[in-house]
């Protein structure tokens, strides 16, 4: 019965997104080639400089993935809601922009960033959002035009209208651990959840204490760098989590693969109250105080593993 109360929930879901406005969440290359002209679609290309120097969709705008990330030491943290607020009117979005997404598409990591950037987006509050299935690769393998002409467009004046619902903070997760009506996604491969491995930005191996491993990769068809539909992402969801929950937290080391996560949970499966949290472990292990985590090494095997890394 419960299963079939999440099911339900989750085609109510995926009514009640984007689909309604005429916007679906992803794109096939041959959807956005017949969207791409109109006068409010705006294409992002969040790939490096010389990338887009070499080849990009007409008229798409440049905002390298860069922009969107924060410090070295905490890549997840949003940047500046100024700076962010700047590169959007640069982009001349609007309220009534649908703004589609463009990443390099060479891996299931890659689409992380267009993942991120989506989310980013919805939490500045636009809502008309896609992201290009398989990124350029998939654009230039389906031999659709390119170009080489860097674009500029005018300016908007858009003012964010912050969307905090998708957004989980430290204390968030904090509070939410334990509690049998949250849920912690763990969008990481599993030698990170496991604790046999860890980020450079992470200062302890594991994971946050009661999260469940959820890797970012079962969200892709199988041999290819494309998410799935709609409708396996729905069945996926409902085979993982058979019992709704309250809150849904996606996390990771640094915001990146749990923003796909987050995506395919609330936006391809339509799972309801979806959060990710940006900083992920990158913060959560560096803090002053020690935060709850499991599967943590102990102290010997972990400056045994430090001792490895001088070494080699």
């Amino acid at each position: 019965m419960k299963r079939f109360i999440l099911a339900s929930a989750l085609v109510m879901g995926a009514m009640a997104g984007p689909s309604l406005a005429g916007v679906s969440p992803i794109l096939a290359p041959q959807e956005l080639e017949q969207l791409r002209t109109a006068e409010q679609v705006r294409v992002i290309d969040i790939r490096p400089p010389a990338e887009y120097a070499k080849n990009h969709i007409p008229g798409a705008v440049s905002a390298p993935y860069a922009a969107w990330r924060g410090p070295a030491h905490s890549p997840g943290q949003l940047p500046p809601l100024t700076e962010l607020t700047k590169l959007v009117q640069k982009l001349g979005l609007g309220e009534n922009t649908h703004a589609v997404v463009v990443s390099t598409g060479d891996t299931t990591t890659d689409f992380g960033a267009a993942a991120r950037v989506y989310w980013t987006l919805k939490y500045l509050g636009l809502k008309q959002l896609s992201v290009l299935n398989g990124g350029m690769q998939s654009w230039v393998g389906s031999g659709l035009p390119q170009s080489q002409s860097p674009v500029e467009v005018p300016v908007s004046n858009y003012q964010p209208a912050l969307n905090e619902n998708i957004l989980a903070t430290r204390n968030d997760v904090l509070e939410q651990i334990d509690n049998p009506r949250a849920r912690l996604v763990d969008a990481r491969p599993k030698a990170f959840f496991e604790g046999k491995t860890k980020a450079p930005t992470a200062s302890t191996p594991g994971t946050i204490r009661g999260a469940a491993n959820i890797e970012h990769s079962v969200w892709f068809k199988p041999g290819t760098n494309e998410v799935v539909s709609p409708e396996e992402a729905r069945k996926i969801a409902a085979e993982r989590f058979p019992e709704l929950v309250d809150d849904t937290i996606a996390f990771c080391n640094t915001g990146h693969w749990a923003a796909t996560d987050w995506f395919a949970l609330s936006e391809l499966a339509g799972l309801p109250n979806v959060r990710m949290y940006p900083e992920s472990l990158a913060e959560w292990t560096n803090t002053a105080d020690a935060l709850p985590m499991e599967n943590t090494p102990g102290r010997g095997t972990q400056l045994l593993e430090k001792l490895k890394n001088v070494l080699n």
